[in-house]
């Protein structure tokens, strides 16, 4: 009869435990900067962009998850460069769609919420952009991620679609929602002897 007993609370036990680890989906909005690091124009600066999506929130166990997303992510700069000797300010933007691949450690802060910790690595692929060039009174602008040519002399070198890195977050797991800050730091020169991308998000989701 002990045996059963025994059997039955642990059968209990799983399922609770089982309940609380179902995957959950989250759609989130987040607003951020972007800018470029490693070695890049003088004078860039950042500019300010959203970001929207969909990740997935799968337990492995108690502590530990994995969160795969897809994401549309909006990054790029400011900056001040000489195209054909002129100094000219330049506003390029770049847009992604991006799949993180992130581990996540969940911790108990209070029985409303959980501090989740993420890292992992992300992929995306350029998918368009626009790159506006403003010299003195003159406001001209072409694809980023394609090469521009002014009377067959090309002013631009387009941007490698391809773009990988690793990213980095933290979060306030509610029941319902999920806030948090989360960075990426590019590993891919958007060219050759080139820039890398770096961006930072505050982001809110929604869990269903």
């Amino acid at each position: 009869m002990k045996r059963l007993f025994l059997l039955a609370v642990c059968m209990l036990s799983m399922l609770a435990v089982s309940a609380q680890m179902r995957p959950a989906l989250t759609f989130e909005f987040g607003l951020g900067m972007s800018g470029w690091m490693g070695d890049k124009p003088s004078g860039t600066n950042a500019l300010f962009n959203p970001r929207v999506g969909i990740s997935a929130d799968i337990p492995l166990n108690e502590w530990f998850s994995f969160q795969p997303g897809l994401s549309w992510v909006s990054k790029g700069a400011k900056a001040d460069i000489p195209l054909q000797g002129v100094k000219s300010d330049v506003q390029i933007n770049q847009n992604y769609f991006q799949v993180p691949l992130m581990a996540a450690f969940h911790m108990r802060a209070t029985d409303n919420f959980d501090l989740v910790f993420t890292a992992g690595p992300y992929i995306a692929c350029g998918v368009n952009g626009k790159t506006e060039v403003e010299t003195d009174d003159i406001t001209t602008s072409w694809k980023t991620f394609k090469d521009a040519n002014v009377e067959r002399v090309q002013v631009w070198e387009g941007f490698r679609r391809f773009d990988a890195g690793i990213g980095i977050g933290a979060a306030l797991d509610f029941p319902h929602w999920v806030v948090g800050v989360d960075a990426d730091f590019g590993l891919c020169k958007l060219y050759e002897n080139g820039p890398r991308n770096f961006d930072l998000f505050f982001s809110a989701g929604f869990k269903f």
